[in-house]
This record gives structure tokens, C-alpha cells and sequence, in this order.
């Protein structure tokens, strides 16, 4: 594995990155970081802080420091297009090695793909801007590589690991986000949410 931070297409800054996530319920939160319990002690790979676990939907062009005229447009558009994405399921799998990260993946889900087109539309009929690309699937990362990091070793500690299962998705966060490189993930300040 090589460092997640190192190969991020780079934020115009670090902090205030307005995103919308799914965040784990409680339950689904302790699946997860019995999981990470797994990656204890691999040099280079920290596991995400609980609090700070989440699957991302979509990070927006705009950063935090938007006018309250410009915040409560982003906020009257989210609320009429996530009216439309009821809520749903989605089956995550066992943790995998992806390069930089270790993730839990859905399949493909055409409910996810409305939730993450619904959250697009309405950033970019906000701002007019171009929106940066959508996740690559549904994921959820249990650990980012801060640099080089053994794949075998991780693979191996992995070998057995179960399926997360269902997580319910029934409420986007819009967030303020910060990168921390330093740290080994992301942490936010929630602005916003909607029950789907």
C-alpha cells in the first residue's frame, strides 16, 4: 500500500471541504471498528477514529466559508432533490486492500445513484460550477496508508474477516471536512441533515 494522502487529487485547502456523507448508525459503527480492531498496530496504516467513519456521497466544489444567502440556496436545493431519493439498503462486504486504503464496498445500487445524482444536481444548480467526480462505489474506509505499508501483511490480517451487512441509508449530512494527512483521516463538523 502507498500513502492515501500522497495520491488525493488536491483540495484547494485542507479545511472547510463541504461534502455530503452517510454517517453508521451505533450499531453499524461497532461492526466496523471490530473490523478495524484487526489493522491494530500496522505501522503507516491509522484506523479512522469512530466518530470520523462515514461513507462518502459526494464532495462539493464549495468549501465552508459560503455567505448565510448562499448556504441557505445550497440547503433549499438538497432539500427538494433529496425529497425524491427514498430511503434504502445496502449490502457492504468484507474489507479489502485498495492501494492506499483499506474499504468496505457495496455493490453497484441504483438507489445509491440517485442519492449521489440528487446531491450533484443540486450543488451544481446552486453554483453553476462543475462538481468534483463521485466516489468510485459506496464505501466506507476503515483505515488510510499515511506511506508504504505491507499488502501481504494487511491481506493476511484480513484473511477471515466477515461481511459488514446491511446499513440502512436513511439521512444525508452535509459537512464542513477537514483533511488531516498528519493524522491518517478525515474529520467534520456537520452542518446539515435530511431523512430520506
Amino acid at each position: 500500500m502507498q500513502s492515501f494522502f500522497a495520491a488525493m487529487p488536491p483540495w484547494d485547502r485542507e479545511d472547510g471541504s463541504l461534502h455530503v456523507y452517510a454517517l453508521p448508525d451505533e450499531e453499524v459503527a461497532e461492526r466496523l471498528t471490530s473490523l478495524q480492531a484487526r489493522l491494530a498496530g500496522i505501522e503507516g496504516l491509522p484506523t479512522v477514529p469512530e466518530a470520523w467513519l462515514h461513507s462518502t456521497v459526494q464532495r462539493l466544489a464549495e468549501f465552508d466559508d459560503l455567505t448565510m444567502k448562499e448556504l441557505t440556496r445550497l440547503a433549499d436545493a438538497l432539500t427538494a432533490e433529496l425529497a425524491t431519493v427514498p430511503a434504502f439498503d445496502l449490502e457492504f462486504g468484507a474489507p479489502e486492500v485498495r492501494g492506499t486504503a483499506v474499504e468496505c464496498t457495496a455493490a453497484p445500487s441504483a438507489q445509491w445513484d440517485a442519492l449521489v445524482a440528487a446531491v450533484r444536481r443540486a450543488a451544481s444548480s446552486t453554483f453553476g460550477t462543475a462538481q468534483p467526480d463521485a466516489p468510485h462505489a459506496p464505501h466506507i474506509s476503515l483505515a488510510y496508508a499515511t506511506g508504504p505499508v505491507s499488502d501481504a501483511e494487511v491481506v493476511a490480517r484480513l484473511a477471515d474477516a466477515p461481511a459488514v451487512g446491511t446499513v440502512r441509508i436513511d439521512t444525508a449530512h452535509l459537512l464542513s471536512v477537514t483533511v488531516r494527512p498528519e493524522l491518517g483521516w478525515f474529520d467534520f463538523i456537520e452542518l446539515a441533515n435530511w431523512s430520506l
